[in-house]
């Protein structure tokens, strides 16, 4: 397969997409260091090395409890790579049939539909952040409320929010409140101009705490070129009508080897058009996600090793792309792990893991990239005025300042509205 135009396509954007990395993904503090009386320490060394990203960097987890003796080794290589994990709120599956609730553990198994409560369970035993995806959409309506009226519709679904908010808002970061609106026509609150993703978030909206993100997300056919203008249109609609619209998701699927192809090629969510869409969407000022990402592995004409490779350089340039962008704030893959997923989404072996769980290149590409390239250490010396400057990439850190060989640690977070770093010594 020829890459080659692929790359050149890349490498035209690469110089705004480093700059911009530089600018949207770092920021800058100062240390001081003083003694106990308060004057400056000039010449103390200090250490410091980023523990954990602001950005968030997810999968989902809907194999949890599901593999078997496998199953640490699959928890493992999600907190390894992954800072948040999401896994599904769809309706049809919360409560297959009325009144039975799936939310704890020890409810009915259904394949890659864990009860939320065992990843809670799962999210704290690592410390990842959580997202629930999604709350309303139209393919995962309950089969046995197919003859409700739309008032009944309406009614099921307030009380859904209800239900979710009261017991997961306190954990979850994040919440799918609709997804894929345009896409699924024969939902019943469907019209063309989507009224009811208003309604949803206008009714959602006090039912949540402050701090979770409530997030509108759609399919990928939607997320570029024209098409994406209808997806802009109704964010914009949203936000005018000052409606909790807290974030906005953009699923990237390719889900078998021609729309891998086409992508390379140019035909499809060609790079510098996807590019172009995120900064358009970046005006409207509210962050953005890539929701769901899957990268084919499986090529007719290649070998497995070859196609692993594709699927490597495919990832790395995709997110680097992705995390240059200013309003950016995540980006989640979608399976973790090639085998059987929903209906033919496994054929194309577009995980990161094999089917044994043995990393594939693309795993450690995004490695690299996540817990090496884009974590910052760095030692540096105070001056005569007792400070240091540092610019890093933004998340948690831990450092010491040694001064007559006596370490002293310190812990801070760097972020846009960081202030002066103070280390008594």
């Amino acid at each position: 397969m020829d890459m080659q135009n692929y790359r050149e396509a890349f490498a035209s954007l690469r110089p705004q997409i480093d700059a911009d990395t530089e600018k949207y993904r770092k920021a800058d503090t100062i240390i001081r260091v003083v003694d106990t009386d308060g004057k400056p320490v000039p010449g103390a060394v200090i250490s410091v090395r980023q523990d954990s990203h602001e950005f968030n960097f997810g999968c989902n987890c809907l194999k949890l409890g599901e593999m078997g003796l496998d199953n640490e080794r699959y928890e493992q290589a999600l907190a390894k790579l992954f800072n948040l994990v999401t896994t599904t709120f769809c309706l049809s599956v919360i409560e297959p049939t009325p009144g039975e609730w799936r939310f704890a553990e020890g409810s009915r198994e259904i394949f890659r539909r864990p009860p939320p409560d065992r990843v809670v369970k799962f999210a704290h035993k690592y410390g990842l952040r959580l997202k629930g995806q999604p709350l309303l959409a139209g393919s995962w309506f309950p089969e046995w409320a197919k003859n409700f009226t739309n008032d009944e519709v309406r009614a099921l679904y307030s009380d859904y929010f209800k239900r979710v908010a009261e017991r997961y808002g306190h954990v979850f970061d994040i919440f799918d409140l609709v997804n894929e609106a345009f896409c699924h026509k024969k939902f019943p609150l469907y019209t063309e101009d989507c009224e009811y993703v208003d309604w949803a978030f206008r009714e959602a909206q006090a039912m949540f705490p402050a701090h979770v993100d409530l997030e509108l997300n759609e399919a990928t056919a939607i997320n570029c070129g024209e098409p994406a203008a209808r997806y802009y249109n109704l964010a914009s609609r949203l936000l005018q009508k000052n409606l909790r619209l807290n974030s906005i998701g953009f699923q990237y699927h390719l889900f078998n080897e021609h729309q891998s192809r086409a992508h390379i090629a140019g035909t499809k969510m060609p790079l510098e058009e996807i590019f172009n869409t995120y900064h358009r969407f970046s005006g409207l000022d509210v962050p953005l996600y890539i929701s769901e990402v899957t990268i084919p592995s499986k090529y007719a004409d290649h070998s497995r090793a070859q196609g692993e490779a594709i699927q490597a350089e495919i990832a790395e340039t995709l997110y680097r792309l992705w995390f240059s962008i200013p309003k950016m704030r995540g980006i989640i893959y979608w399976n973790l792990a090639d085998g059987v997923q929903w209906k033919t989404e496994g054929d194309c072996l577009g995980c990161l893991c094999d089917e044994n769980l043995y990393e594939k290149p693309s795993y450690q590409a995004l490695y690299q990239l996540i817990h090496r390239e884009w974590k910052t250490t760095a030692v540096v010396e105070s001056d005569v005025d007792g400070q240091a400057s540092l610019r890093g990439f933004k998340g948690g850190y831990t450092g010491k300042v040694t001064v007559n060989d006596v370490e002293t640690p310190f812990a801070f977070d760097l972020s846009d509205t960081s202030e002066a770093v103070k280390v008594v010594v």
